[in-house]
């Protein structure tokens, strides 16, 4: 199970600790809004893991909204068109740094919601799981299993079919 860690690294000559995700081989040192975290000590680095292991045990406790109350919260939400996929794979996303910290919690709900509710479904070969609410769908990319979901992202069900037991994401034509 991919899990984000703290190891040692190098940075301008210096030791330094950083956050690792071992998803990839070798690992890669995981970054934040395309930043690496990187710090000078090690108690920092594990200060870091520690808020975002609590992030994730926090989204573990959320209670699943019912499918009625998850549809009413996506749809009460702004979603940010993601422009830079706009020709090959058209779709919204909507981060949790940009709520307050009562919606959050909601967000929480809706990921809780994801988990509990979803249906396998692929992206070219890319396994996902998608919530189908309406004429959308949900999901969010896999991450390492001690990070909480920063980000989740939907598109119209136009995009969506079901072939071979599964659905499968369809294309523009």
């Amino acid at each position: 199970m991919p899990k984000l860690y703290v190891g040692t690294c190098e940075d301008s000559g210096d030791k330094k600790y950083c956050l690792y995700d071992d998803r990839k081989n070798p690992p890669e040192i995981y970054t934040e809004d395309w930043k690496p975290l990187i710090y000078s000590s090690e108690d920092e680095a594990k200060d870091k893991l520690h808020m975002l292991e609590s992030e994730r045990m926090r989204e573990n406790s959320a209670v699943p909204f019912s499918l009625e109350e998850a549809k009413m919260y996506a749809e009460s939400h702004f979603w940010k068109f993601a422009s830079t996929y706009a020709k090959t794979a058209p779709h919204e996303y909507l981060m949790k740094k940009w709520l307050v910290e009562e919606d959050r919690l909601l967000y929480e709900r809706f990921v809780a919601t994801i988990r509990k509710e979803a249906v396998a479904g692929y992206f070219y070969e890319h396994e996902n799981y998608y919530l189908i609410l309406g004429d959308h769908y949900y999901w969010y990319m896999p991450l390492p299993d001690n990070l909480a979901v920063d980000l989740i992202n939907r598109t119209t069900t136009d995009y969506l079919e079901y072939r071979d037991g599964a659905y499968h994401y369809k294309p523009r034509q």
